[in-house]
């Protein structure tokens, strides 16, 4: 039950016949940023391949950094003064990058969410991209120049910072690049592409050369951390060829490709996994046909994501039982909180979650079964379920989850 939705990027700021970029706009994580020695190897990149655009992530560490010295003041994190500190990592990045591309005779524009004109809506930690201006970045391209944007940040309509949430950057690329009319965007990171499955989990694991983009949305959802879930909702929308590739390697790495090509090859594509994760129990409340949408249009409204659903029916009343990610513990504990002061509020922090992906399950019966046996050769309790036509995840116990990717990429990709 993922409430998490497509950036809503206007269309009458987006693509346009007459005014596009004509080269792919790049996408640098945290780790390419790292050091003043690989922004070099950006820079150099950059001459290389010579992008419409860059958007660049904070430095490896940065982010943590920051975040932990608000934490010094306050768990709370949906307020201005927390976007303000937590992005302001992404300004040191632009600002370091355009000096190692106008060191090179390069023209580079820093430009920071305002200037880019990255509207968002006032949802602090986790906004959501209404707009790009266009015109904002394209008249520099235009000029020969190379936007250097800030990714992870936006502003809202009364010009306040807000932030995307951790990945965010890779959805200020993928919204950038639908903005201006770029075909391409490329993600660059520290890997040779989006994996079969962990591979510091399971060695076995093999890079997937193309992907579909609703088998990558499952894979995201599910805790694969390559890509940012709503990077490729916004690809898959506006038509964007969106590829992950290693910033330090030539391999060709990872293409997401139209989900109406010919479905061959494997009946899984994928082993996901996250041990962020939280097991809620709620409840006794009064069984009303209204009991669940009012709890889950409460924690929805708090900007909290519910996954795995099941519900309990008992004489004393209603048990709901779900999963939310781990960061999202104290914020739920107070939105059910006001829901009702009397039903007990149980959480376990110790389950983990492991999925399997592919679109081969829509022609194949019996992949849950096999999933089941899988695990329970391995000795691994399921504890819920849930399914889609394309994926089926299990919550078990945390420790047993490097086993269960591991038994599960053997099952099915061997």
């Amino acid at each position: 039950m993922n409430s998490k939705s497509a950036e809503p990027v206007t269309p009458e700021k987006t693509r346009s016949a007459s005014r596009s970029a004509s080269g792919p706009v790049f996408k640098f994580g945290g780790t390419s940023m790292g050091t003043l020695e690989r922004i070099e190897h950006v820079a150099n990149l950059c001459i290389e391949k010579r992008p419409s655009a860059v958007v660049v992530s904070a430095m490896a560490g940065e982010t943590n950094r920051l975040v932990s010295m608000a934490k010094h003041f306050t768990d709370q994190t949906d307020s201005p003064e927390y976007d303000l500190l937590v992005a302001s990592g992404e300004q040191v990045s632009v600002a370091l990058l355009s000096f190692a591309l106008r060191k090179r005779g390069l023209k580079p524009v820093p430009m920071l969410a305002a200037q880019a004109g990255i509207l968002t809506d006032d949802l602090h930690s986790r906004a959501t991209i209404q707009s790009v201006n266009k015109d904002a970045i394209l008249k520099h391209v235009e000029q020969g120049c190379i936007p250097v944007i800030a990714g992870f940040q936006g502003i809202t309509q009364d010009g306040m910072f807000t932030s995307l949430g951790r990945g965010g950057s890779d959805t200020s690329a993928v919204a950038i690049a639908a903005g201006i009319g770029a075909s391409e965007c490329v993600i660059y990171t520290d890997v040779d592409g989006v994996f079969s499955a962990d591979p510091r989990v399971c060695p076995d694991a093999h890079i997937i050369r193309r992907i579909r983009h609703e088998e990558m949305l499952e894979m995201a959802s599910q805790g694969s951390k390559v890509l940012h879930i709503r990077s490729v909702q916004l690809a898959a929308k506006w038509g964007i060829r969106l590829f992950v590739k290693n910033t330090f390697s030539n391999d060709e790495g990872t293409e997401m490709i139209a989900d109406n090509e010919p479905i061959e090859g494997e009946l899984v594509t994928g082993v996901a996994h996250s041990s962020d994760e939280a097991w809620f129990s709620f409840g006794p409340v009064p069984h009303t046909p209204t009991t669940l949408a009012d709890v889950f249009g409460a924690l929805a409204a708090h900007g909290i994501n519910v996954d795995i659903v099941n519900q309990d029916i008992r004489p004393q009343g209603l048990m709901i039982h779900f999963t939310v990610a781990g960061t999202d513990v104290p914020k739920a504990k107070e939105v059910l909180s006001k829901i009702s002061s009397e039903a007990e509020i149980r959480v376990n922090t110790d389950v983990a979650k492991v999925s399997i992906v592919g679109v081969g399950m829509r022609v194949h019966a019996g992949v849950a079964a096999r999933m089941f046996r899988a695990l329970a050769s391995a000795g691994i309790d399921v504890r819920l379920v849930t399914t889609s036509e394309i994926k089926v995840a299990c919550l078990i116990d945390r420790t047993k989850l490097n086993s269960a990717v591991t038994s599960l990429h053997k099952e099915f990709m061997s």
